[in-house]
């Protein structure tokens, strides 16, 4: 009976959170702007993050710094800490899946976000400039054409937060 309530609970939680989700764009912000930490599995190069960085930067939105993580000191102590988005290459997606970003936040503040791009999709234009756009709080939006949209295909360049 413990065992049914508890599943039973997650299971109406997270329903919950999805619909909750589903109503919003602005998921959550960061307090201070994070440090994005490239994981050294990551192959992803200096002029790519960035370009990324820098599209968001064009927008208003900063980052304190990129730190490369060479020597794995920072990206071996786990996958959410305080003040970073990392940016790593480990993990495996479902086949149509291009990448994929996990949020850590608390009271609608981030906290730490994780970018998985683990195959050959991360060096598709816009992909990881998505994917900083989840770290930022960003949920998707079915705008042809916006750097949100969950099929890439159908996203583009343009970038505003809906009414």
């Amino acid at each position: 009976m413990v065992l049914f309530s508890g599943l039973f609970g997650f299971a109406f939680g997270y329903s919950c959170r999805l619909a909750w989700e589903e109503n919003k764009f602005v998921l959550a912000e960061w307090n201070e702007d994070p440090i994005v930490v490239v994981c050294p599995d990551s192959q992803i190069t200096p002029f790519r993050v960035q370009q990324a960085v820098d599209w968001w930067g064009i927008r208003g939105y900063k980052f304190a710094y990129i730190h490369w993580d060479n020597d794995n000191q920072i990206c071996s102590k786990g996958t959410f800490i305080k003040g970073i988005i990392f940016i790593r290459s480990e993990g495996e997606l479902l086949p149509e899946t291009y990448a994929i970003t996990t949020r850590l936040a608390l009271t609608g503040k981030m906290q730490s976000a994780t970018i998985t791009l683990p195959n050959k999709n991360k060096f598709m234009s816009r992909l990881l400039e998505h994917e900083l756009g989840h770290a930022l709080g960003f949920t998707h939006i079915e705008e042809p054409g916006h750097m949100m949209h969950p099929i890439h295909e159908q996203g583009g360049e343009k970038f505003y937060i809906p009414d």
